[in-house]
C-alpha cells in the first residue's frame, strides 16, 4: 500500500517531485470558481457537467477531460488502498473550493477520512522552493469531524441555487478551515455589485481610466492588487473580451477577441497590443449613474447559482450585504 497526495493541479505537483516528496499524486484541476457546480446526485454527474463547461470554454476536448475527471473519480473511490492519504491544498479561492469538494467527498466515507491528513498552505506551492515547500510537510494534521462537518455545510451552500447560505457562513465559525472566509468573501465579490459589476470588472475599468491600457498590464496590475491571487489569465481575459464585447460594450479599442490559448504569434500581438479605452457607458457604470446589468445579457453560473437579468443576486463589497433579485440591500 502506497502514499497518495491530492493537491490543486500539474504545477504544485512537479514542485512537489522536485523537492523529492513521497507518494502518487491526483491533481484535481478544476476551476470550480467559474461555471455551473449545481447540486448532483453523485460525484461523476458533477464531473460530466464541469467537463462540458471546460470544454466550453476551451481549455480542453471534452471527452479528454471527461477521461481525466473518471481516472481522478476512480482514484477517490479507490482510497482504501492507500495507506495514508494528504490533502494538501493553498489558501486562495481556486484550491479553497477543490478541497471543500474532497472533503465532502471523505465525509461520506468516514472510515476512509480517518487515514487522511490535511496540510492547509497559506503559500502557493507552486513558487516555494524545495527545503521551503518540504517544510509544509510541519503542518500535516489529521483530518477530523470539524473540517468533514464544515466542509460538507459549505459544499452544499456554495452549491445552493441561492447564494444566501454561502453568505451567511460569514457569520459563523470557521476557523477549522483558516482560509475559508476570505474565500467565500472573494468569491462574493465576484456577484455583480451595485454598480451591476463585479470586483474585478470595477477594477478592470478603472485601471483603464488611470492609464493601465493593454491587457498584459491589466493581468499583472490585478494580480499584484490582489490579496491572494486565485484567477489565472484565461480567466481573466475572458473577464476583459466580455466589457468590451456586445451592442454596449463597456471598453473599446480590443483587437483580435476574443482571447484563445491558440492564438499563433500574429494574434497574440494583435491581442495583447491592443490599447484599451472606456466607453461612455464604462465610464458613467463606474461612476455609480448607470446599472451595467441593463446594458449586457447576463448569463453567468457562480457554483450552484444562475444568475440572469431577471434573477441577479448582488454583493454589496463595502458592507458585505447580500441583495436578492429585486430586493434592496
Amino acid at each position: 500500500m502506497s502514499t497518495l497526495i491530492i493537491t490543486n493541479g500539474d504545477v504544485a505537483a512537479e514542485k512537489m517531485r522536485e523537492a523529492r516528496i513521497n507518494g502518487e499524486i491526483l491533481c484535481w484541476r478544476d476551476v470550480l470558481h467559474e461555471g455551473p457546480v449545481p447540486e448532483t446526485d453523485t460525484l461523476e454527474e458533477l464531473s460530466a457537467i464541469r467537463a462540458d463547461y471546460l470544454a466550453y470554454r476551451g481549455w480542453g476536448d471534452a471527452d479528454a477531460i471527461r477521461e481525466v475527471f473518471a481516472e481522478r473519480d476512480g482514484v477517490m473511490r479507490g482510497l482504501s488502498q492507500f495507506r495514508d492519504v494528504t490533502l494538501w491544498f493553498e489558501h486562495d479561492l481556486y484550491d479553497q473550493l477543490q478541497l471543500l469538494q474532497v472533503l465532502d467527498i471523505l465525509a461520506s466515507a468516514p472510515e476512509l477520512a480517518r487515514r487522511c491528513n490535511l496540510i492547509q498552505a497559506g503559500s502557493f506551492i507552486g513558487t516555494e522552493q524545495a527545503q521551503r515547500l518540504r517544510m509544509h510537510l510541519k503542518l500535516k494534521q489529521p483530518v477530523n469531524e470539524t473540517h468533514l462537518m464544515l466542509a460538507q455545510a459549505a459544499w452544499s451552500a456554495f452549491r445552493s441555487p441561492s447564494p444566501e447560505r454561502w453568505a451567511a457562513l460569514l457569520r459563523y465559525d470557521t476557523t477549522g478551515l483558516p482560509f475559508l472566509r476570505s474565500a467565500i468573501l472573494r468569491h462574493l465579490e465576484e456577484f455583480p455589485g451595485p454598480s451591476g459589476l463585479s470586483r474585478t470588472e470595477s477594477f478592470i475599468l478603472r485601471q483603464i481610466q488611470a492609464g493601465v491600457v493593454t491587457v498584459g498590464e491589466l493581468f499583472a496590475a490585478f494580480q499584484e492588487n490582489e490579496e491572494t491571487p486565485f484567477m489565472g489569465d484565461w480567466s481573466f481575459y475572458a473577464i476583459i473580451d466580455s466589457l468590451a464585447s456586445g451592442a454596449a460594450p463597456f471598453i473599446f479599442g480590443l483587437k483580435g477577441g476574443p482571447y484563445s490559448p491558440y492564438f499563433d504569434e500574429e494574434q497574440r500581438g494583435v491581442y495583447f497590443g491592443s490599447e484599451l479605452r472606456l466607453s461612455g457607458l464604462g465610464v458613467t457604470t463606474i461612476e455609480g449613474k448607470k446599472d451595467a446589468v441593463a446594458f449586457r445579457r447576463l448569463d453567468r453560473w457562480m457554483g450552484g447559482v444562475h444568475l440572469s437579468n431577471d434573477r441577479c443576486w448582488r454583493w454589496h463589497e463595502e458592507t458585505r450585504v447580500l441583495r436578492a433579485p429585486n430586493g434592496r440591500y
